[in-house]
């Protein structure tokens, strides 16, 4: 058990070590996307932060950034520019408009007054934001709103659009007093990786400038996000989102350009609208770190990928060492004890990283109840794996620890990757990818394949009979019900990496910026293959496939 313990604590070790990053930015950013939302708490449901919540992020941020920048004027922000006096910082006022043009007059004459009641606050004003991407406005009617707020107040006034929007509607960024895009090379139509992500935005900048030249630029959205789904080449990850920040803040100066950074606080509700991805965006996390507002990185030095990876390599360690005192104290001879308090380390070191994540990526009240399914599933299957381990290390042939693994933990496990590959076809440019559900069940049979061909064959078993691990499965009537399950995984497969490139290839900007078919499919290619994510779930899903197409031959073997 120490033997083991100490090798998995050597190996948590190793997995979190800091990763080195270039880049270093330790000066306050120039202006950073504000909104203050905790859990439950979202727009979508009209529940707003209370004027208290509001002054306690405005305190977090003094020294942070000199600026802010806001979406709306309404929605419990009435009162913030005199925060903004307050503490220092300045305000690009955002005005909210869309479809329902009794909100937008709301919104005009609030962002009007409140800039003329604090002209030192409010520096300059946002007239909307992506309204063109969405289509909730007409070019002249965006125009329109834009010219009755310049007419208003004395700031300068402009628009915030997705960058390939604002090239493409030049009348529109003519009527700006500056010029504001987003680029946000994760959630681009033809996403880049990291590595890509800095040269991508020069570029932008640069057409950027040549299309409007003279008007000042600000970059009025940029970042990555810290966690959810990758995108094609882009993947989430926290050392990319302090890698990306820094880069652009020390960018700034050199291209001549204004940056927000997209943004302050993780928001939790946007999780509705864009799924996990969508809420992790911000440089502090949502709880605010009880209220210190630490940021997820540091702007200098290496970054830990995993913040707590102390609190969770103590769990899985702990749950691992148990799992060999309450299981292996039986066992025959010192390699079969080992062999299973490794194995124990392992699956355990799969079950606490999934659960984790699963806490991580739960946002609103319902998906609580959705966690308990997520993760209750995993923790079953750990000890019907360890069961079953046992069984095979001591030499007992008793069905007792395949039986109730066979007839509901693994085929409801199987049913519920189904599920989410079909979701996944339906929605692949925002759902999550459920590596980390099936971490536990597809490690677990490598793990469990390994100690079979290595610890526990039988005399005289060829390989294959060793690796059909349907053994967990009951024989008789249900063996057919088993092998479908199996074969509809396997249909998963090509279906699962179809799913982004569905949803590439009928998006709005990404077929108006390449009309012909010829200039579309390279990059729906790229789509279909580049994302190594989806690769890992495909393959996943393969090998989970294995033990229910091996019934035959398991069932066949035991009768």
């Amino acid at each position: 058990m120490i033997l083991a313990a100490a090798a998995a604590g050597a190996v948590w070790w190793y997995a979190d070590r800091p990763v080195p990053v270039a880049a270093e930015y330790t000066q306050p950013f120039s202006s950073m996307s504000f909104a203050a939302y905790r859990y439950g708490e979202s727009p979508l449901t009209h529940v707003y932060p209370t004027p208290a919540e509001v002054e306690q992020d405005m305190r977090v941020l003094v020294g942070r950034t000199k600026g802010i920048r806001t979406y709306t004027a309404r929605e419990g922000l009435e009162h913030l520019p005199e925060l903004a006096e307050k503490y220092g910082i300045k305000m690009t006022l955002g005005i909210w408009l869309g479809r329902d043009k009794d909100i937008n007059e709301k919104e005009l004459a609030a962002g009007i007054q409140e800039a003329n009641e604090h002209p030192e606050a409010v520096q300059r004003l946002m007239v909307g934001n992506e309204v063109l991407l969405r289509g909730d406005l007409t070019p002249d009617e965006l125009i329109g709103y834009i010219r009755r707020v310049k007419e208003a107040v004395k700031q300068p006034v402009s628009t915030a659009e997705v960058w390939s929007f604002v090239l493409r509607y030049p009348q529109v960024g003519r009527e700006l007093d500056y010029v504001s895009i987003h680029i946000l090379p994760f959630w681009d139509d033809e996403p880049v990786s990291i590595d890509q992500a800095e040269q991508h935005l020069v570029d932008i900048v640069k057409q950027t400038h040549e299309a409007f030249p003279g008007k000042p630029l600000l970059i009025a959205e940029t970042c990555w996000p810290s966690i959810g789904r990758n995108r094609g080449p882009a993947r989430v990850t926290v050392v990319n989102e302090a890698d990306y920040i820094r880069r652009v803040a020390t960018l700034a100066t050199r291209l001549d350009f204004d940056y927000n950074i997209l943004e302050a606080f993780d928001q939790p509700w946007k999780s509705e609208l864009e799924n996990t991805v969508g809420g992790a965006w911000g440089v502090m996390a949502a709880d605010r770190n009880h209220g210190k507002g630490i940021e997820k990185f540091p702007m200098k030095g290496p970054v830990v990928e995993v913040a707590d990876w102390r609190l969770r390599a103590g769990w899985a360690i702990a749950i691992g060492a148990i799992a060999t005192l309450l299981f292996a104290r039986s066992l025959p001879g010192f390699a079969a004890t080992l062999g299973f308090a490794l194995a124990a380390q392992a699956l355990s070191w799969l079950l606490i990283t999934g659960i984790f994540h699963d806490h991580e990526v739960t946002f609103r009240p319902w998906q609580y109840y959705w966690m308990i399914l997520r993760a209750g599933l995993p923790v079953l299957l750990f000890g019907a794996m360890l069961a079953r381990l046992k069984d095979w290390l001591s030499g007992d042939d008793s069905d007792a620890s395949r039986l109730w693994m066979g007839r509901f933990v693994m085929p409801v496990t199987a049913a519920y990757a189904i599920a989410w590959s079909l979701l996944l076809l339906f929605d692949g440019r925002y759902r999550d990818i459920p590596e980390f559900d099936f971490a536990l069940p597809v490690g677990g049979l490598l793990v469990m394949a390994a100690i079979r061909l290595t610890l526990a064959r039988q005399p005289g078993e060829s390989w294959r009979d060793a690796l059909a691990i349907g053994e967990f499965f009951p024989g008789g009537h249900r063996a057919g019900l088993i092998r479908l399950l199996g074969w509809l995984m396997l249909a998963m497969v090509p279906l699962s990496l179809v799913g982004e490139a569905w949803a590439l290839a009928i998006a709005r900007d990404f077929l108006i910026a390449h009309p012909d078919f010829a200039d579309r499919w390279p990059h729906i290619l790229d789509a279909l293959v580049w994302n190594r994510e989806m690769d890992l779930w495909a393959a996943m899903q393969l090998l989970w496939a294995v033990p229910f197409l091996l019934q035959n031959r398991s069932s066949n073997r035991n009768e």
